[in-house]
Formats: C-alpha cells, sequence, structure tokens
C-alpha cells in the first residue's frame, strides 16, 4: 500500500466526521493474520494512533463509551473478536461461537459486519448469526442457523445497515452438490482414475449450474425477522440510508432501488451497466456512488464518471480502489483501499498525508509531534 514494501491494503475504514477516521491495513495471510488499527485525529499536532492486532479485521464502526474518551473505534475480526481502541490500547471480547478456526467456534463460520446504533451493537455472518450487545457488555446470540434447503448451503448474513431501531440484513443462499457417505469414504478416492475424478467434478459443476444463487433481504426488529421483497437473482453488494431515512440498495450489474414509503422498492438502475456499486453518500444535495471502476454521481437518472485525482501514479497504475465513501456536509470522505484516504469539496482532492512509520508492519511507535 502507498508503495510500501508491506503488502497491505485498506480491508476496512470508518470516518467520525470530516476530521476523525479509522482505517484497518492488513494483507490476506491465513496462517499469519495480521491487521494494523490506525487513527487519525485532526484535534492534534500529532493525531496519529497505531493498534496491532492479530487477527484478519473485516470491519469497524465508532461508539460513544461516554466519559471523557467519547467515540472510539470498535473493530471487528472474521473469527468474532471485538477491539475496542481506547489510548492507544485494545480492550478485547470475544463473540462465543462465532469464528471458523477460533478454539470456542461452533461451526457457524465467518461473521462480516458490525453495526453501531448508539449504545447497541450488532455483528451478522454465515449461517444466519446475528449477536447483540449493549455498551461493552457481554454479546448475546439473537440467531445462528446452519439449516438448509436441498441443493443448497446454509443461508448466510453478509451487509446490514441500521433502521429505525432495528437492521436491515442482507442475506443469501449459494448452490452446493449433496455429500453423501460414500463422499467422504477415502477408498473411493484411492481407487479413481483421473479421468473418472475429472467427470465427477463436471457432473457436480452440472449440477451446481441449474440451481441459482438467491438473494434476500430481512427486516430485524424485537427479535423477529421479516423478509422484505427484492428479485431473488439480483447480487446485493451494499445498503445505503439516506438522511430522509430512505434505503438505497446497491448491487452488481448497476443494480440501484430505493425504497418506497410502503416500504416496497423501486428499481433506478439502467439496464445493461456492468458496474458493481456497493458504497453511497450524499455531499451536499448530490448522491455519490462507490463503484469497482471509481466514483460515480447519481442524478436520479444516470450515472456520471467522477475521476478522483489520486496521490501518486506509481500506485497501483493510478487506478482507483475504492473502499468506502461518507459525507459530512459539502465533504466527502474517500477511502481507497491501495492509495489511502481523501477528501473532496467538490473541487479539490486533498489528500491525508501518512507518515511512513505507520505503513511499516514493524511498529515502532507513534510518529513524533512535528
Amino acid at each position: 500500500m502507498y508503495g510500501n514494501e508491506w503488502a497491505a491494503t485498506m480491508q476496512a475504514a470508518v470516518a467520525l466526521d470530516a476530521d476523525h477516521f479509522t482505517i484497518c491495513l492488513g494483507e490476506l495471510e491465513y496462517d499469519d493474520p495480521f491487521t494494523a488499527i490506525i487513527s487519525y485525529d485532526g484535534q492534534f499536532p500529532q493525531p496519529w494512533s497505531r493498534t496491532d492486532v492479530r487477527r484478519e479485521i473485516v470491519d469497524v464502526a465508532y461508539l460513544d463509551i461516554g466519559g471523557s474518551e467519547g467515540f472510539v473505534p470498535v473493530s471487528l475480526s472474521n473469527e468474532g473478536d471485538v477491539y475496542v481502541v481506547r489510548e492507544d490500547r485494545a480492550e478485547w471480547s470475544k463473540i462465543p461461537g462465532a469464528g471458523v478456526l477460533s478454539a470456542d467456534a461452533e461451526g457457524f463460520g465467518a461473521v462480516h459486519a458490525l453495526v453501531v446504533d448508539e449504545a447497541r451493537q450488532y455483528v451478522v455472518g454465515n449461517s444466519r448469526q446475528l449477536y447483540q450487545r449493549d455498551g461493552l457488555g457481554d454479546w448475546q446470540r439473537i440467531s445462528a442457523d446452519t439449516s438448509h434447503d436441498a441443493g443448497y448451503e446454509a443461508e448466510h448474513f453478509g451487509r446490514a445497515i441500521a433502521v429505525d431501531g432495528g437492521l436491515l440484513i442482507e442475506a443469501f443462499q449459494r448452490p452446493a452438490s449433496e455429500t453423501t457417505a460414500a463422499d467422504l469414504d477415502p477408498k473411493r478416492w484411492e481407487n479413481m482414475t483421473p479421468e473418472q475424478f475429472l467427470a465427477l467434478m463436471d457432473k457436480d459443476e452440472g449440477e451446481r449450474s441449474t440451481r441459482s444463487r438467491q438473494q434476500r433481504l430481512y427486516t430485524y426488529r424485537d427479535g423477529s425477522f421479516t423478509e422484505r421483497s427484492v428479485p431473488q437473482d439480483i447480487v446485493i453488494s451494499g445498503l445505503y440510508r439516506d438522511e430522509d431515512g430512505r434505503v438505497w440498495v446497491l448491487g452488481v450489474n448497476g443494480l440501484i432501488m430505493r425504497s418506497r414509503s410502503d416500504g416496497s422498492f423501486e428499481t433506478l438502475g439502467l439496464h445493461g451497466d456492468t458496474e458493481t456499486l456497493f458504497a453511497a453518500a450524499r455531499r451536499a444535495s448530490t448522491l455519490y456512488m462507490a463503484t469497482d471502476n471509481g466514483l460515480r454521481r447519481f442524478d436520479g437518472h444516470k450515472l456520471d464518471v467522477v475521476k478522483p485525482v489520486l496521490n501518486s501514479p506509481s500506485i497501483n497504475q493510478n487506478v482507483p480502489v475504492p473502499l468506502k465513501i461518507q459525507a459530512f456536509g459539502d465533504t466527502l470522505v474517500y477511502f481507497d483501499r491501495k492509495h489511502g484516504v481523501a477528501r473532496w469539496n467538490g473541487e479539490q482532492w486533498a489528500w491525508v498525508e501518512m507518515p511512513l512509520e505507520l505503513l511499516e508492519r514493524d511498529f515502532g511507535g507513534a510518529p513524533k509531534t512535528p
């Protein structure tokens, strides 16, 4: 990242306002997970702090813990570790049963998203995992279910946002081939020729191709789930709630859906668009969306290209790799997986310059005050 020898990229990010943010840098090393949680507070002459954890962080948010500390970063690992960063140290808690490789994992799988709604925090993940806690209390399991229909994997929860005292949760089921007792017999594979193995794989792929991925959307409130009506053949990659309370559903092939007052959704995306949209933010009165190709301005009918002025042509061949966008008044905060953090006022791109020592895996301490 940023041309540094440590091949880390931004895995998660969040801004509290235009002058406070936290980013999580890591590289996908499954046998050696490591993430640097880096926070910026523009109120101070030396605005940086960093905390390292030996986990793969997948999401981060700000939580108000009250007192003199106020809002602090809370980070979530895919194994269900939760880190509350307070004064350059990380207070750890573990969501019981979550994860894949954790000692207490119960087979439900990884978790993916952290949602903070005032003092309450939610975590969602594979196998319909949903957990919650209030403040810094204990985590409670609300849901977890590995059951599945014939020919499909268990239903997984992916993304989630807070809505009206509850959650809006994106869920999906992928097709899966059935495993029989014979499949688990080592002798079956020992006596199989390469040609027979390839033929079996072709058959398995053919069975998979006859079934389609199923997309769903749920509202969770007061202990119950309600399915929302959306087409099952779409692929959702982002959820956004604007200041007017409308929910935007973004996804593959230019998917843009907006909620109506009756709770249904209208489709606004253009037919034939091949982009994947995954984040949105309203700067001033204009709605912007992050895509797999950069940034777009949406006028309610069409998408116009907004080209970020990047900080270095040597990084990723000067190609943007947006991760997330947020807006605060006239300022858009832009998080790029490989280029870093920028603020845009509609005319100028101002990149936040990060000290090089923060970008080294072996961290020797925060930079000295100028």
